[in-house]
Formats: structure tokens, sequence, C-alpha cells
């Protein structure tokens, strides 16, 4: 599978960097908008509600879990919805950077919420680890999409071999995905302990 993996990211290299790049983009966005937004107390507000609301004895980790898989879900039916309008490429783009604008609003709540120290960590635990295997995913989806339409616009048909190699990439995605819903349950609990000893 290593070498099916390197042999995928050579053949789309091109589309996985300006997906990276969209990515990152929607990541600065997201820490601009929290920051000149008048309503950042607000979202501040709701993770800390959330960190009270939340204690670990009654940390329920089959919800988070399936909370998680059931939002990924969401997420990549959106994706593939995309493939239905005329500009896929563009609607597949703007979903990821949508992603990222979140995942930027959310890294600077958690600083708020959380001061400098605490924040790096629960930055690095809940945000970076676990977006190793969805930031993957998520390209690895896009990209499988966006190749999907180039063959459909050009050739007029989508060929079996093209479903099976979608259908692969997919599954893969989806094991990605669910170590990184996870992973994150398991460093919700330091999260929340930090919280705690403020």
């Amino acid at each position: 599978m290593n070498k099916s993996i390197q042999k995928y990211i050579v053949e789309n290299l091109h589309t996985i960097l300006k997906l990276l790049i969209i990515y990152a983009i929607g990541i600065v966005i997201g820490i601009i908008l929290f920051n000149l937004s008048s309503i950042k107390t607000d979202y501040v507000d709701i993770v800390r509600n959330v960190f009270d609301s939340v204690n670990q004895e009654n940390f329920k980790s089959v919800n988070v879990i399936l909370n998680g898989l059931k939002n990924n879900i969401l997420f990549i039916g959106l994706l593939y919805l995309s493939l239905i309008t005329l500009i896929a490429p563009i609607a597949v783009c703007v979903l990821l950077m949508l992603k990222a604008i979140i995942t930027g609003i959310y890294i600077c709540c958690l600083f708020s919420v959380l001061g400098i120290g605490n924040g790096l960590i629960a930055v690095f635990l809940s945000v970076i680890l676990p977006l190793l295997f969805t930031l993957s995913a998520y390209i690895f989806i896009s990209t499988n999409i966006i190749n999907l339409y180039i063959s459909f616009t050009s050739d007029g048909k989508i060929e079996i071999k093209d479903i099976l190699k979608n259908i692969y990439w997919l599954i893969i995605s989806f094991s990605l995905i669910s170590l990184s819903v996870v992973l994150e349950q398991v460093m919700t609990g330091i999260i929340f302990n930090l919280y705690k000893g403020l």
C-alpha cells in the first residue's frame, strides 16, 4: 500500500499541492476572521461552554466518536455531491476552504480559552495530530473527485476502473478519518484536564 500511496502522490502532485495551499489559506482566513470578527467572544463562549458542560466523569467517548464520524461522512457526501455540478473542482476547493476556515477559528478559540502554553498543547493534540490523517483523507477524496470530473468532462463517460479506484481510495480515506476521530477522542480527555487546571 505504501507504494500505491507514493505512486498516487506522484501522479497527482500538482492537484495535491493546490489543495494543500487552499487549506492553508483557509486556516489563515479563519484566524483573520476570528481576530477581526465582532462576535469572537461568542465563538470563545461556545467553546468554553462545551468545556464547562462536559467533565471527565460523564464524558461519553462513543458519542464523540460517532459524532466525529457522522460529521466527516456528511462532509465527504458534500464533496461527492459536487460532482453533479458544472463546477465540481471549484465546489471541492470551496468546501475544503470552508473546513479550513472553521479549523482556523477553532484554533484561535483554543488559545483564547486555554492561554498560550496550554493552547499550544491543545492545538497540537486535538487539531494538528488528527488533522494529519483527516487532511490526507480529504486530499485523497478531493483529488479523486477532481480526476473523475476531468475524466467525465473530457470523455463524456466514467470508466469502471475509475469508479473502482475511487472506491479503493475512499476506503483508505475513511480508515484515516476513523483513526483521526479515535485519536481526537483519546486527546480530548487531556484537553479537558488542561481546562480544569486553569
